[in-house]
């Protein structure tokens, strides 16, 4: 399975309901829908909208059969109706057209965590943050770390946060790197803020090394 959080930044000017538009012709054409996923590999698709001080930001997950140039590939491509579409609102709220080459690299899954002890799905929940643009290498090296080499102590954090599924993926913009983040719990929100609230040795130096690579206006405590 591969697991990418995708992050499209809204176009000024644009509206909540402008925003709801690509949700709700999903909602409104489900079978549609759900055949132009099949048809790309993508098993799950959330999506959140996200205000930020830098304007809005639509920050999705997808899970996908496939490598994520493959499964963006596939919608781009389509004459489905519902691709086509989905292929005008993307380029109308987010100034991305989605059928063009990427301008730069793909997304970078560089830290990812399921609990294997938990089968269901629970909420989610997602967001974006700017990387300081001298910090990508460290940040690579923090993922590793936290995702990798520690990962006994951070399922530990995360049973005890009842989070069970963590995916962090790198975008290298025009206007510099981008992380998104996707966050799964019985409450993702709750336990977003237990975490930042949290003491634990662990705790502390994940977000000790999340003070480094990020902006100082980010404050994961």
């Amino acid at each position: 399975m591969h697991r990418t959080v995708m992050v499209f930044p809204v176009l000024p000017g644009k509206t909540d309901a402008d925003i709801r538009q690509i949700a709700d012709l999903f909602n409104t054409r489900p079978e549609e829908y759900r055949e132009s996923r099949k048809a790309a590999g993508v098993t799950l698709e959330r999506a959140y909208h996200q205000h930020t001080p830098m304007g809005d930001f639509v920050v999705a997950l997808l899970e996908s059969e496939r490598p994520i140039g493959e499964t963006l590939a596939i919608p781009a491509q389509s004459k489905l109706p519902i691709d086509l579409e989905f292929t005008r609102l993307v380029k109308e709220l987010h100034g991305v057209d989605i059928t063009a080459a990427p301008a730069g690299p793909l997304p970078e899954l560089v830290g990812e965590f399921v609990d294997p002890n938990v089968s269901e799905r629970r909420e989610g929940f997602a967001f974006c943050a700017p990387l300081l643009p001298n910090m990508v290498d460290k940040g690579r090296a923090w993922a590793k770390e936290a995702f990798v080499t520690r990962l006994a102590e951070h399922t530990e954090s995360r049973r005890a946060l009842k989070s069970n599924r963590e995916v962090v993926t790198l975008h290298i913009t025009p206007m510099g790197p981008v992380v998104g983040v996707y966050i799964e719990a019985t409450d993702a929100e709750g336990a977003n803020r237990a975490f930042a609230a949290s003491k634990s040795s662990y705790d502390m130096w994940f977000k000790d090394q999340l003070g480094m690579i990020f902006p100082k206006e980010i404050n994961f405590n």
